[in-house]
């Protein structure tokens, strides 16, 4: 998945929740760049959020309730609405296996004694293009990470002559349990160009939970050009393998064999790696290591 994420802190452990909708993939719509272009005579419900990827949440570890922000629905149309348009959410475990199937997961619909959302109906006010819906995850100290997901589909709206689209009408919210190595992390290190010539590299990262012994963050300081990597740390040897995510080419790691480890005792991913551009391979080397809490 994308891994545009947008997070909201939380504490010990929480959740990430990643959202996925229909087809017709638009490179700008799925970075947040820009909604889909419609026909100025057009007026389409959709929902907000990338197509092939997702955006997340970390959300606080709770034995009680903790509310969420499920989806963002939108109008696309030439003006914003001239009246108050209700638009009305629905349940779809279809969503979910067609997600599966697309993404190559396992999600099984949440059990509906551990969510509760008071109502299915939002509304966009008069003047306006977004309505939001919220719902509580009960108990989230039960989840398991990439087991369970909630699959809403836009189900009707209230005023005539809005449609509901076709390929941007429907969330998947996928639940992950935030892991020991989620964090705000210092990145120090040396990026070699085989033409430019080495750079520093010198900033923070944000490493965020994919499973529940790997996280996925920027490669290099490549982060603005969404070329991402896959961190998952082998507990018993602290051993890590990188693979690559987002926009990122194929990543090489294993022919660094003294390389690639994580410190327990320090909280710090020792890495080198590269990938292959014109001119010859990219090398980068860098420590990670832990700052805050997110």
């Amino acid at each position: 998945m994308n891994a545009t994420y947008k997070f909201l802190t939380f504490c010990a452990a929480g959740l990430v929740m990643l959202g996925a909708t229909g087809c017709l993939k638009d490179k700008a719509y799925d970075n947040h760049l820009e909604n889909i272009k419609v026909d100025k005579n057009e007026k389409v419900v959709e929902v907000m959020g990338p197509i092939t990827g997702g955006y997340g949440q970390v959300l606080n570890f709770s034995h009680g309730d903790t509310t969420v922000l499920l989806v963002t629905v939108n109008l696309a149309a030439d003006q914003v609405s001239s009246e108050d348009i209700k638009v009305t959410m629905a349940l779809d475990p279809k969503v979910i296996t067609d997600y599966n199937a697309r993404n190559g997961t396992s999600l099984t619909p949440l059990p509906g004694a551990n969510f509760n959302i008071p109502t299915f109906e939002m509304t966009i006010p008069k003047g306006s293009r977004e309505a939001t819906l919220k719902g509580k995850i009960i108990n989230t100290s039960f989840l398991e990470t990439g087991k369970y997901g909630i699959g809403l589909k836009i189900a009707s709206t209230s005023a005539a002559g809005v449609k509901v689209s076709g390929n941007y009408g429907t969330q998947v919210i996928e639940l992950r349990v935030k892991n020991k190595y989620h964090g705000l992390y210092v990145a120090k290190g040396v990026f070699h160009h085989p033409i430019n010539g080495d750079r520093p590299i010198d900033e923070e990262k944000e490493l965020i939970t994919v499973e529940p012994n790997s996280v996925e963050a920027n490669l290099g300081d490549l982060g603005a050009s969404n070329y991402k990597m896959i961190l998952k740390v082998n507990e018993t040897t602290n051993k890590v393998t990188i693979t690559k995510s987002g926009a990122s080419p194929e990543i090489i790691y294993d022919v660094y064999t003294t390389s690639n480890t994580y410190d327990p005792a320090t909280r710090t991913f020792h890495l080198k790696y590269h990938y292959v551009g014109g001119g010859g391979p990219r090398i980068i080397e860098e420590d990670i290591k832990f700052k805050s809490a997110l």
